[in-house]
């Protein structure tokens, strides 16, 4: 029961479709294909709330270097470096405006600024259906009626 958290900012990209992956370090006991996804914001907290459940369809291993703008998605063939253009497309769809903030983000949250190069090697990009996220206050409605609510 994998459960993660985020900002709050984060939750409408989720609901909409447009946040349908997060990129986390490597859990002892890691997310599978198949597993429930539980998202929430402000966990540990009184204003805990669930954003929405919905299963990984996809786990990527991802290593980061945010002082050289790379990223490489890791393959059974071995590391493939992501083209400036993927890397774009892959900050903006995990809600951030630019790939900047985006390295800026992961450098300053897990790098070590005595280190010149920061090498992040320990994550993953978890990624759900985004037509699959079922909001709490939808689940359990019948298909035909969640058309009409905002859902499916």
């Amino acid at each position: 029961m994998p459960a993660y958290n985020f900002k709050k900012e984060f939750a409408p990209m989720i609901l909409s479709g447009r946040k349908p992956h997060t990129i986390r370090r490597r859990r002892k006991n890691p997310t599978k294909v198949g597993d429930m996804l539980y998202l929430y914001t402000g966990m540990r907290t009184k204003a805990c709330e669930k954003i929405a459940e919905t299963p990984c369809t996809r786990v990527q291993p991802v290593v980061i270097w945010p002082n050289q703008y790379e990223i490489y998605f890791i393959l059974d063939s071995g590391p493939v470096l992501l083209t400036a253009k993927e890397s774009i497309d892959l900050a903006i769809a995990d809600g951030f405006s630019n790939v900047a903030d985006f390295f800026d983000f992961f450098g300053g949250t897990y790098g070590d600024p005595e280190r010149f190069l920061v090498e992040l090697d320990d994550f993953e990009i978890i990624y759900w259906d985004p037509a699959g996220i079922c909001p709490p206050a939808l689940k359990g409605i019948p298909p035909n009626l969640k058309a009409d609510l905002g859902g499916e």
